[in-house]
């Protein structure tokens, strides 16, 4: 209960002494998101129930249509990612990933550099298999940890691995929009500028590729003496590929209808979210999925995420993005440099450290940064390095979902990613302001 005086306290000042110029209504929403803020940070409140608080003072006082404030809900991406956590679950309940990827695993990964390519060959292909990124990580983490038991790796070795696949499964899923569905597409609408895959490949693929095998070889040197410990023994190489009964088959025809059919969504034209809600309507259906599954639809992460998407939109309609960015505008350049690149990449990578939260950090930053960047550079170029600088970048678990349920789940210590943090900052820095700057210039989109 102090805990949560103090935060309100804290907004209580807001209101009272009106900074930078706001007016009433202003300070009570930079006072509301401000203890959102607090609270989903501290957790000294449940963070649906701080969501929810937000979204009341956003009604009252945003001078913002409804609409606007629950764009999230009334959009395509709700429904997409609702029958998403659906059609995960019922990949999930089929066993097949298990079925199919152990004995690939056991006759590729005979050494180090192979193992490597097979996780990142096998998480590519999942992202077109399993939609969401928190039900493919799970199951890949499943996958290994059996792996790596039936070729009797030691334990450090393991949680080393382990970290890796989590680690190399955020950097992975920047390579594409569906390689995270809710990060990505978070990263869209709050910065309201919708993009199809092949405008999103064309910014982040190469660039992104680049900075993943930067990534491996700081992965490669932090842990070089744990690594070297990995090795395959023959009495643990026996492959054995089960044929698929009658029932499993019949589950494969339809994933692997659902994967090509979302694939090639630019060639007949019908959407993704189309695709994969008759996908998971054929599940019910063959009672692959059931009742009880429907609580893995994380009814908490959309309260949280309608909470987080509104306040782009209330903090541009209502005016407080000028008034709150005003004063960092003279710190920034006239024209787009390189001193202007490396200001975006510290406040949203600060700020990211504060807050922890990937989506926290991109609905605060997002709106402020594109207000001050208008009309120097594309929006696109300007959403990217914001995006880049907070979701390529963790130094605790909490910095990043995907590292969170790794070290939930205890299959590797925060320890491990303190080790790595360093080099991963070194990385990001370099990544930023050398390879995707350069990139975009060669490209011809900067």
């Amino acid at each position: 209960m102090k805990k949560i005086l103090i935060s309100a306290a804290v907004a209580l000042l807001i209101i009272l002494f009106k900074p930078l110029g706001m007016d009433l209504n202003q300070s009570i929403l930079i006072a509301g998101l401000t203890l959102t803020i607090i609270w989903w940070t501290t957790n000294i409140v449940d963070k649906t129930y701080a969501s929810v608080f937000l979204l009341a003072v956003f009604v009252i006082f945003g001078k913002t249509p409804l609409v606007s404030v629950f764009h999230f809900p009334l959009s395509e991406t709700f429904i997409m990612l609702i029958f998403s956590f659906l059609f995960s679950q019922g990949i999930s309940n089929s066993k097949l990933a298990d079925k199919l990827l152990q004995p690939i695993l056991l006759k590729q990964a005979k050494s180090l550099p192979r193992l490597l390519v097979s996780i990142f060959v096998i998480q590519i292909a999942m992202i077109f298999i399993i939609p969401q990124p928190f039900s493919r990580v799970i199951i890949l983490s499943i996958v290994l940890t059996e792996f790596f038991n039936k070729i009797n790796l030691e334990d450090r070795t393991k949680e080393v691995l382990l970290f890796w696949l989590y680690a190399s499964s955020v950097h992975v899923n920047m390579l594409m929009i569906r390689g995270d569905i809710i990060l990505n597409n978070a990263l869209m609408t709050i910065a309201g500028n919708p993009l199809n895959e092949s405008t999103w490949m064309q910014y982040m693929l190469i660039p992104s590729f680049l900075f993943y095998l930067m990534v491996v070889a700081g992965f490669l040197f932090v842990f070089r003496k744990d690594l070297k410990r990995y090795h395959v023994k023959k009495d643990s190489m026996e492959i054995h590929f089960d044929k698929l009964d009658r029932k499993e088959k019949i589950q494969l025809i339809i994933i692997a209808s659902v994967v090509i059919a979302w694939a090639l969504e630019s060639i007949h034209g019908i959407s993704g979210t189309i695709i994969v809600v008759t996908g998971t309507l054929v599940m019910f259906a063959l009672k692959w999925l059931e009742r009880r599954d429907l609580k893995t639809v994380n009814i908490k992460l959309l309260i949280f995420l309608t909470a987080a998407f509104s306040i782009g939109n209330v903090l541009k309609t209502s005016g407080t993005a000028d008034v709150l960015f005003s004063g960092f505008i003279n710190m920034f350049p006239k024209e787009f440099n390189f001193y202007y690149v490396f200001l975006i990449f510290a406040t949203s990578a600060g700020l990211h450290m504060v807050f922890g939260s990937n989506m926290t950090t991109l609905s605060v930053v997002i709106p402020g940064l594109l207000t001050i960047g208008s009309g120097l550079v594309k929006t696109e170029i300007i959403m990217f390095i914001i995006y880049f600088s907070v979701c390529s970048h963790y130094v605790l678990p909490f910095h990043n979902v995907i590292m969170m349920i790794g070290e939930g789940n205890k299959q590797y210590r925060p320890e491990t990613l303190l080790k790595f943090a360093p080099a991963l900052t070194g990385i990001v820095t370099i990544s930023i302001l050398f390879i995707y700057m350069n990139w975009w210039r060669l490209a011809g989109l900067l």
